[in-house]
């Protein structure tokens, strides 16, 4: 099997290769962004899961009288709470970015 040379190519075909790679490397792209963006949502999601979460642990150690496991709850849900308003706002930062470069 021989392969064309760069002289026999159909200039037609040199242009519908490079149209679909181009269009293969927007669709990648495009799949990047959505995952991207679903990937901050569940960070999020998950910060503020955690501090409900040590939330919950805070108040049941209270009950049972446990005043350090409650102070170390608080604590943790503290910082799950700082967490998830850091990334929020990070996040928003970001998404600002990222609908200026959608619109490109």
């Amino acid at each position: 099997m021989s392969y064309p040379t760069v002289t026999q190519l159909d200039p037609c075909q040199v242009y519908q290769v490079h149209w679909l790679r181009a269009k293969a490397l927007w669709d990648q792209w495009r799949e990047e962004m959505l995952l991207v963006k679903l990937e901050m949502d569940w960070t999020c999601k998950f910060f503020l899961w955690k501090t409900t979460q040590w939330g919950e642990h805070m108040q049941e150690s209270l009950e049972k009288q446990l005043p350090g496991h409650g102070c170390y709850a608080r604590r943790q849900s503290q910082m799950y709470s700082l967490l998830a308003q850091d990334v929020q706002a990070a996040f928003q930062d970001l998404q600002n970015v990222l609908i200026e470069a959608g619109d490109e």
